[in-house]
């Protein structure tokens, strides 16, 4: 099989020629009809996280060893699969979950796989979707797409889980409060086309592009402020009486964003730290204390919560938001654009 590698840490991707696995006990062989470019494989490619004042994380450090194939959000038809598989055949298109952990600790025991401190993710710290074929531990991280295309399905593993776990943080929500959404990229535009499934609540979009806001206002009912022309938290102030927002997403959480997110929370509001642009948060720890606040982040999501998400795309129908396909030697462009914000949606390769 033929899969793109990461073999050094910003460096293009390499083509190598592998061996086909063969599945054993519980393993499952896929072939990869689709794989998503999501914004954390920006950082693997990197090979760090920017922590803010010139301070940076290290993805070796992390664990992540090279050569290693990319790709966590995947969409495959099972090739083969190993003597203990039940209820999967051959033929049979499935959704990958890929937040793997040990299997053993009380996180993995109690399906907050994406929690484990030793994980064995697909994609970042095993290999991935950016192949022909991709090998999966066990049967039970396979979701029924239940007729999803699969370029539409494969975010949901990842940018769609995320934004749905970090909804659900925040609810429940009354239809007289503020939900605020900043950053109306891939994981905003999902967050924005699940949220009326959740949530009777007035939500606001924030973005620095009105390309992309104009989009927002095409999937849902949402006000929209482009924080380059307007201060943000002056904005969500006055849409809300000013009393701020029950409620705020930072799908960016840079040092900007975070700070104007902190700002514009209401008394008793959730801070909901998602991206991993970069940057630090100062606050008062009065206030804090005083609005009885809650800040907290939100890291991908469970199983179960996948199984939800999708069950809630097809029983609802919901609009599909922009996706954009490309063949996977145009992985290193694709990772660029993500880079330079050009992406408007989701980005999808395919072998």
């Amino acid at each position: 099989m033929k899969s793109l590698q990461l073999t050094e840490f910003g460096k293009p991707l390499q083509w190598k020629e592998l061996e086909k696995p063969v599945p054993k006990g519980n393993q499952v062989l896929l072939k990869v009809d689709a794989c998503g470019v999501c914004h954390s494989d920006l950082h693997i490619w990197e090979g760090y996280y920017e922590l803010g004042d010139d301070e940076r994380m290290y993805i070796a450090e992390r664990g992540v060893n090279l050569p290693m194939t990319m790709g966590h959000e995947v969409v495959g038809t099972v090739e083969s699969t190993g003597s203990d598989v039940k209820g999967i055949e051959p033929g049979e298109t499935r959704l990958v979950y890929p937040w793997i952990g040990c299997g053993t600790c009380k996180y993995c025991r109690t399906d907050r796989m994406q929690m484990c401190l030793t994980p064995s993710s697909l994609g970042v710290f095993s290999d991935g979707g950016y192949s022909d074929y991709i090998m999966v531990p066990h049967e039970q991280y396979l979701v029924d797409i239940n007729g999803l295309k699969p370029e539409n399905a494969c975010s949901y593993a990842c940018a769609g889980l995320t934004a749905y776990s970090a909804l659900k943080k925040t609810i429940p929500l009354e239809e007289d409060e503020t939900l605020v959404i900043i950053g109306a990229g891939g994981l905003g535009m999902m967050a924005m086309q699940v949220v009326g499934e959740l949530t009777r609540a007035n939500v606001i979009v924030i973005d620095v592009d009105d390309k992309k806001l104009a989009t927002a206002e095409e999937i849902g009912d949402f006000s929209t402020i482009n924080s380059m022309n307007e201060d943000p938290v002056k904005a969500v102030m006055a849409q809300t009486n000013e009393q701020g927002a029950a409620a705020v997403i930072d799908f960016v959480n840079n040092t900007t964003t975070a700070a104007s997110a902190f700002n514009m929370l209401r008394k008793n509001g959730v801070m909901v730290m998602v991206g991993l642009f970069g940057g630090k948060l100062t606050f008062s720890n009065p206030v804090t204390t005083l609005k009885n606040l809650t800040i907290r982040g939100s890291y991908t999501g469970s199983l179960a919560e996948l199984r939800e998400l999708i069950d809630i795309v097809r029983d609802k129908k919901l609009k599909s938001i922009p996706v954009q396909t490309y063949s996977l030697d145009k992985a290193d462009e694709l990772l660029q654009k993500v880079k330079d914000g050009d992406i408007v949606g989701r980005a999808v390769v395919k072998p």
